[in-house]
């Protein structure tokens, strides 16, 4: 049985404020958050950033020992929510999972539910190549066959960056949304990144923008990245990226089920 919390509906409406699609603040599930301190910790920044929840994306590699089920994220979300409340924040958390992909992954989906986000469609996906194979297409256009809403994580990073413009158009017209990643604005994780970050929001390519933090030491460069979108694009960008489009494309969409 999943604890009490004042939101264990997760089908309610949220306050108005910012959303985070992508986040690693469950503890002890991996590279992220280590303990619910450090998840409080995160949490209280984000609310002094004017983020009012956030889903909760642990890393979901099937071909990795110790891949966590949709179950045990679900009630360590759950879990996690009652903390904060205890904790005395007033903070939403969402289940859902970053699903990595690779050669064969269609086999294994074919018997196994990918983790969808707050319970709607939505799969974030990710990969990790330095060429892209015939493969990456076909396992999007299996998730969207079988009527799941694939969001392709942070594109910006990957180093097949000769491809990389023709790809992403590939997927977008097949109906695949991008999600970029805040900390890229920086120039922290590389001149490339730097570049296609601003690239693709120029260009009006992505469907969102996360913070995809993972510890508190993580979070600020993140925020201050956000802080520079709304910069150099504005705040109506912005606030489209994490206020409106969580709403309307994910949170809008989920199911009733549990």
């Amino acid at each position: 049985m999943l604890p009490h919390s004042p939101h264990n509906d997760t089908t309610e409406d949220p306050p108005e404020g910012r959303i985070d699609i992508h986040c690693h603040l469950l503890p002890s599930i991996d590279d992220g958050c280590l303990d619910y301190n450090e998840s409080f910790e995160c949490v209280d920044r984000l609310v002094a950033a004017g983020f009012i929840g956030s889903i909760c994306t642990p890393h979901f590699y099937p071909e990795q020992r110790g891949c966590p089920t949709i179950d045990h994220v679900r009630n360590l979300t759950a879990q996690l929510e009652q903390a904060i409340h205890e904790h005395g924040a007033t903070y939403r958390v969402w289940p859902g999972g970053e699903l990595r992909i690779y050669d064969g992954i269609i086999d294994w989906l074919k018997d196994n539910q990918p983790p969808t986000l707050a319970n709607s469609k939505c799969v974030l996906v990710d990969f990790w190549v330095h060429k892209w194979a015939p493969w990456i297409n076909a396992v999007f256009e299996w998730l969207l066959a079988q009527g799941y809403q694939p969001i392709f994580a942070h594109p910006e990073r990957l180093a097949c960056t000769n491809v990389l413009d023709k790809q992403l158009t590939k997927l977008t017209q097949m109906g695949v949304w991008l999600q970029g990643n805040f900390r890229c604005m920086t120039g922290e994780d590389g001149y490339e990144p730097d570049i296609w970050v601003r690239r693709l929001i120029a260009e009006d390519r992505y469907r969102f923008m996360a913070l995809d933090a993972h510890r508190p030491n993580s979070l600020e460069s993140r925020l201050d990245g956000m802080q520079l979108v709304d910069m150099e694009f504005g705040q109506e960008k912005l606030d489209r990226f994490t206020i409106d489009a969580p709403r309307k494309y994910i949170l809008a969409n989920r199911s009733q089920a549990i």
